[in-house]
């Protein structure tokens, strides 16, 4: 990226799903009730969330119920910037729920909530990706 942000590239052991802020205030307690927390980020303006993960793949079942809900699989070799003091200062990239484990969630139980909690967030059906 530049001299300012930080990235990651996932692929390997680490992935992310980015949804809409409402739908990732549902999923992001429900996750931590599961002893499954997931370092989750907001994107400039608030209205985007990423949440790291484990590795994997959707299904195409969890996708189908998933995309028309704003909910997105970052895909390998993609950059996720991460927060860091300056982006936080400019309130751009900021921590919503700062990474607390060395472990990450799998993606397929991090989308197994995200849909099940999905449903219960008409906001997220009107945000685009």
């Amino acid at each position: 990226m530049d001299g300012n942000r930080i990235a990651l590239r996932l692929g390997g052991l680490l992935g992310a799903v980015t949804m809409p802020a409402a739908l990732g205030r549902k999923v992001a307690p429900s996750l931590r009730v599961r002893a499954m927390p997931a370092p989750a980020l907001a994107h400039p303006g608030g209205e985007r969330w990423t949440f790291l993960s484990g590795p994997g793949s959707a299904t195409l079942e969890h996708m189908a119920a998933l995309v028309p809900m704003g909910v997105s699989v970052v895909g390998d070799n993609a950059l996720v910037v991460l927060p860091s003091p300056e982006t936080e200062a400019l309130d751009l990239w900021r921590w919503v729920d700062w990474p607390t484990r060395a472990d990450l969630p799998a993606q397929a139980a991090l989308l197994a909530t995200t849909r099940a909690l999905a449903a219960s967030v008409p906001a997220a059906r009107s945000e685009k990706p």
